[in-house]
């Protein structure tokens, strides 16, 4: 096998990004090992593995590791949907999945197994994943986007920017190259220009990770311990004593019940900015995300109608909108979420 100058240093560049991403695994692993830490090994795996499936060596030399490294490429897209549902969510977890989806998935699994390994991806559904795996890098956009402005986490809006700019974009590009233009793909310049870039890439990401600027400064959620719940909520500093006052009258006023009210305008009405007020509930106040701190005040006033029996015949979504949820369908999954039973079955208990 002849490998020119440039062939060489395509290899170099990919070992060494190879490298790092091993010993981000091996880091974070060390630190955590919760499903965080897992999916985020797991995506920097697939990352490590289409590096290598790639480079300007013969598909013959691979031999039956051919198969597994193309295994980790293709199941990489899947492992990054659920690790940004994770970070993003507070409320996903895979084992939360009803029992069908996860026999499903397990099929799927098995089926990704023969194919890729055992068949090394040699038929007309590997060009069917390649559509469906950019099914979910859009679904990841989607909710990247959606979610941004009502996150009140500064780690994971922070981790919603790198997720979109670094990691979606990059595999829209793979996976569009993947279904279109073979020569470009497999030309020399592109991948070593591809080798570059991913090396780039890991070698900003691994620095920034070390020096401890997306754990400590930023937080970047991607890496750092997941918290369940609501965050703690340590007493208000004296700074935002005067805001929380009047944020707390604001509230008190009915000033939730807002049909679509956002963050932005609540920091409007406040006449404070808008960085301000979302630190303010979500380091001092405990909540996660604007929605959850509306629903702080919605699902308490929903319950004290529910429990008098003056309101015995207001229909339920008359209540919802009054308080300024959009739909019923929003009311009671978020009012279920809470009290664990729908609005129906909480009025049930006091209005018979």
């Amino acid at each position: 096998m002849y490998l020119s100058f440039i062939d060489i240093f395509d290899l170099f560049l990919r070992f060494l990004a190879v490298g790092q991403l091993f010993l981000l695994c091996n880091h974070i692993l060390a630190k955590q090992q919760n499903l965080i830490a897992i999916l985020a090994v797991s995506v920097n795996i697939g990352l490590a593995a289409y590096l290598l499936l790639t480079a300007p060596i013969p598909d013959h030399y691979y031999g039956i590791l051919r198969g597994i490294l193309l295994f980790f490429t293709e199941i990489a897209p899947y492992l990054l949907w659920m690790l940004v549902l994770s970070l993003f969510r507070d409320n996903f977890h895979p084992m939360k999945f009803s029992l069908w989806i996860k026999t499903l998935i397990s099929l799927i699994l098995i089926w990704f197994l023969y194919f890729f390994i055992y068949m090394k991806g040699r038929g007309s559904f590997h060009q069917v994943n390649h559509l469906v795996e950019l099914f979910f890098i859009f679904h990841i956009i989607f909710i990247t986007v959606k979610e941004f402005p009502d996150d009140l986490v500064e780690a994971r809006r922070n981790a919603r920017l790198v997720t979109i700019v670094y990691t979606c974009i990059y595999s829209i590009l793979i996976l569009l190259l993947e279904l279109g233009n073979a020569a470009l793909r497999d030309s020399t310049v592109f991948s070593l220009l591809n080798a570059g870039l991913v090396l780039i890439s890991t070698s900003f990401f691994s620095w920034h990770y070390f020096k401890g600027k997306f754990t400590d400064k930023t937080k970047m959620a991607l890496i750092v311990e997941h918290q369940e719940g609501v965050i703690g909520t340590p007493a208000i500093p004296l700074v935002f004593k005067n805001v929380n006052k009047q944020l707390s009258q604001l509230m008190l006023e009915g000033f939730y019940k807002e049909t679509q009210l956002s963050i932005k305008q609540l920091a409007n009405k406040l006449k404070i900015p808008e960085h301000q007020l979302r630190e303010l509930i979500n380091k001092h106040l405990g909540f996660r995300n604007f929605p959850d701190f509306l629903s702080s005040y919605r699902i308490p006033a929903a319950c004290a109608q529910f429990e008098d029996i003056a309101y015995i015949r207001k229909p339920i979504l008359t209540i919802a909108l009054e308080l300024g949820y959009g739909s019923i369908a929003t009311f009671n999954r978020t009012f279920k979420a809470q009290k664990g039973m729908t609005p129906k079955e909480y009025r049930s208990k006091f209005q018979k």
